[in-house]
């Protein structure tokens, strides 16, 4: 015969199918964010887990984003120290090897002129990833800005913001990207010299012609959430709109607004490469990935390696962005998978 259960004590014990009816309306609950969120310890005992701990377990799953993570970190890591990291210089030219394969002394092989091959693809990814990493964060600032604040407010503000981003793209992103350039490359030129004012104007250009696709993107997310239990909460306890959007708003977008970063910055490296290949990327003596892609096409008879590698780690990296960009859309929406 089965003994009765105190009151109390099964008063204090509540179900994950209890609880989570008592999160309904919190800010960010959804049946994504709550799948999973509970996770059984021992009998009688439940410990919760929060929304970024529940994506960051199913993106672990995930081997191509994993992989594409960190060849992407170990890749930026050796960028950023490659003054440390490689003791060949990659203007220093080797008479005795010109137009050598890969060997141990040189990885990737030389160019006709005897330089290191592998050391200019390293100082060449340094650039590569500063003009994409900073005009990715250019264009999260204007599109996730002006997407939250037309999407919250509504009426003339949404539809003066709409309106120009609409007259935004009628002109083609890498269109607009190489007049750009074309009119005001060399702006910066007088005070940053050595390729740092192109890059600048690079980063600008990239963020300028990227954004309106992101805040098209952020605000329909923005019409969908303001309406929410928990906004209409805020709103009734008096919280300022500025505060709603900086604290109710704008944590719940960055799940998905890291989805489309990382598909820009893939678009600002593609992009990035043709404008050099072009000859309106970064100035000499400034590498980058699409300036060694355009040197090595004229002596591909020569060295076929020297062009092999800069094409091998631009597709790669491409691609890893890629994964990363569908990795982090299955982490925080499963229901998309």
């Amino acid at each position: 015969m089965n003994e009765p259960i105190n009151r109390s004590t099964r008063d204090r014990v509540s179900t994950p199918s209890e609880e989570s009816k008592n999160t309904e309306g919190a800010p960010g609950a959804s049946s994504a964010n709550l799948a999973g969120a509970y996770e059984t310890r021992k009998a009688g005992e439940t410990r919760v887990n929060s929304p970024f701990r529940d994506a960051v377990r199913r993106y672990m799953t995930n081997w191509a984003a994993v992989f594409s993570l960190g060849l992407i970190i170990v890749l930026t890591i050796g960028a950023v120290f490659a003054p440390l990291l490689h003791t060949v210089n990659p203007d220093t030219i080797d008479y005795n090897a010109l137009s050598n394969g890969p060997s141990w002394g040189h990885w990737f092989g030389t160019d006709p002129s005897g330089r290191d091959e592998y050391s200019q693809l390293m100082y060449g990814l340094r650039i590569t990833f500063v003009i994409s990493y900073a005009g990715t964060i250019v264009t999260v600032a204007l599109g996730m800005s002006l997407g939250v604040v037309a999407g919250y407010y509504g009426g003339v503000v949404d539809a003066l913001t709409s309106r120009f981003t609409d007259f935004m793209f009628a002109f083609p992103a890498f269109l607009f990207a190489i007049i750009l350039v074309s009119l005001f490359g060399g702006a910066f030129d007088a005070w940053l010299p050595n390729g740092v004012g192109r890059a600048f104007i690079l980063v600008l250009v990239f963020g300028l012609v990227s954004w309106p696709s992101l805040m098209r993107f952020v605000r329909s997310l923005v019409l969908g959430m303001k309406e929410s239990q928990f906004i209409e909460a805020a709103r009734t306890s008096g919280t300022s709109n500025i505060r709603i959007m900086t604290r109710h708003l704008v944590p719940n977008l960055w799940g998905l607004v890291l989805v489309q970063a990382a598909f820009v910055a893939a678009f600002i490296i593609a992009t990035e490469a043709v404008l050099s290949i072009i000859g309106l990327g970064v100035n000499e003596p400034v590498p980058d990935l699409g300036r060694l892609l355009y040197d090595t096409a004229s002596y591909m008879d020569q060295s076929a390696w020297g062009i092999f590698f800069p094409s091998l780690f631009l597709t790669l990296i491409i691609l890893a962005f890629t994964f990363i960009g569908d990795g982090i859309r299955d982490a925080v929406d499963p229901r998309s998978n």
